[in-house]
């Protein structure tokens, strides 16, 4: 899981410069990378029509930033015209791609409930984990970084766990991901439980903080036994605050989660755990939609 990925790049979000260092990515584990662009429909004449010259001058410019390929990775390319959304579900399919590399603003919720990013928009219809990389994040880096960027791009992860189901989805969600024998020496995993100060009883917090100990201790094992190095904290306080600290602290290179909206009534105006870090954070976030 996780070696074929699609990096859909607007021009405008930095992530076309990814496309100079496919050679790092053979470092994370990938074995196929595909680009995509989507151009808009030409619309100064009467009757919109495709806009081949754009679509030409994209493909050009893409094709000559890859450099120094190595005969190990696969690179495709896809510059067409269209709606972005309709066209990564198109690729995805198209290349039966398993990891989507997407960059995305800081917008609120109501902001993003109306207009409707693409982002916001995936995380309904893809069937794929995808990674959020934020715009601001890749555009300072320098050519150095972004190198070890994409060959660190999965190397540590931080997983919040919190019980329930989306929680339990995510552990087998990384589970399968790790079990490739080629990944299980460039990955580590760091646990984290948050218990929330919701009552008044410090025997009652104790309680739940020995309760939530002994969960994650359950968990911890289960992915040392394929052989990852696994890291496991249990911290009391604003859960929100102690994920966003201990990413700040423990050096990871992305925050996993996944979707917690269980209730399928509601929508992203409605305020979730999944959404609060994606606003919050600068970290790179991986974001594994619930299976339907």
């Amino acid at each position: 899981m996780l070696q074929r990925c699609l990096i859909c790049t607007d021009l405008k979000d930095g992530l076309q410069k990814l496309a100079r260092f496919v050679s790092s990515f053979e470092h994370s584990g990938l074995k196929e990378i595909t680009f995509l662009h989507s151009v808009p429909l030409w619309t100064e004449g009467e009757i919109p029509r495709i806009d081949q010259d754009r679509i030409d001058e994209v493909k050009s410019f893409l094709s000559s930033q890859f450099e120094n390929v190595p005969d190990s990775i696969k690179v495709n390319l896809e510059v067409v015209s269209g709606e972005p959304t309709a066209n990564i579900i198109e690729t995805v399919e198209k290349y039966n791609i398993d990891f989507v590399i997407l960059g995305t603003t800081v917008k609120t919720a109501i902001q993003e409930g109306i207009f409707g990013s693409t982002a916001t928009k995936l995380t309904k219809k893809l069937k794929v984990p995808f990674m959020i990389l934020r715009p601001q994040l890749i555009s300072v880096y320098r050519d150095e970084e972004l190198a070890l960027r994409c060959k660190h791009l999965n190397r540590f992860w931080l997983v919040p766990y919190k019980g329930g189901k989306s929680s339990r989805y995510l552990i087998n969600k990384v589970k399968e991901y790790c079990q490739k024998e080629s990944l299980k020496t460039q990955h580590q995993i760091l646990l984290l439980t948050v218990v929330e100060e919701v009552s008044r009883s410090s025997l009652l917090l104790e309680n739940r903080l020995e309760n939530a100990q002994k969960d994650l201790a359950k968990v911890e094992q289960e992915l040392k036994d394929l052989g990852l190095e696994v890291q496991s904290i249990v911290k009391k306080g604003d859960p929100i605050m102690e994920i966003l600290d201990i990413a700040l602290n423990y050096d990871v290179s992305a925050i996993a989660i996944a979707d917690d909206r269980d209730n399928i009534l509601l929508n992203w105006t409605v305020k979730s755990f999944a959404q609060e870090i994606l606003h919050r954070s600068w970290f790179p976030l991986v974001y594994f939609p619930l299976e339907k």
